[in-house]
């Protein structure tokens, strides 16, 4: 039995976009891999104080390579020697179309993100979204499948996963649900 710690990244650009002008947010050229504002960016460091002692025992961390995911990561485990692995799996859904969810060339994100490993990241482009249309349902399910197989494979009991409220929720829950920016919520996978 494995016990996963899920967390949504930080409030985000296209968060913050979504409430001004709704879905179009998701599809405009700067809010491709969206960053932390200054929202987020606190919430993550309040995470950091908060579950300090809870994040100490993460015998490893997963986090999803768009850079909203990978800032949370940073700042939730600063000061925290930990393992840290990013892989491409763990994108939001839909994984095409939405610009939030394109993520930036593997150097850039490894040259500015140097404590991470990069090692499941085997493109340097990104391969995986779709410019064309937008994943399936049945297709996330696929990919969380494949990651539960993948956490069962790992020796750690205790694993944090940073990530985005699609594939999170589906994968916790089984069905999209509304998420807390920089909450954490459990997960068992046997």
């Amino acid at each position: 039995m494995k016990l996963l710690y899920c967390i949504r990244h930080g409030y985000s650009l296209h968060n913050k976009l979504f409430k001004q002008i709704g879905k179009d947010a998701y599809r405009l050229p700067e809010c491709i891999d969206s960053y932390l504002l200054d929202e987020g960016v606190d919430s993550a460091m309040k995470l950091n104080t908060k579950e300090n002692s809870k994040l100490e025992t993460a015998e490893l961390v997963l986090v999803s390579p768009l850079t909203r995911a990978l800032q949370t990561a940073e700042i939730v485990f600063t000061g925290i020697d930990k393992q840290i692995n990013v892989m491409e799996i763990l994108k939001e859904w839909p994984n095409g179309l939405d610009t939030p969810n394109q993520r930036k060339r593997k150097s850039e994100l490894e040259n500015r993100f140097k404590r991470f490993n990069f090692d499941f990241i085997h493109s340097e482009e990104d391969v995986t979204w779709n410019k064309d249309r937008e994943e399936t349902i049945e297709e996330l399910n696929a990919r969380i499948n494949v990651f539960k197989e993948y956490i069962k494979t790992r020796k750690e009991e205790k694993i944090f996963v940073i990530g985005h409220t699609s594939f999170l929720s589906n994968l916790i829950w089984g069905e999209e649900r509304v998420m807390k920016h920089c909450e954490i919520y459990e997960c068992v996978v046997d």
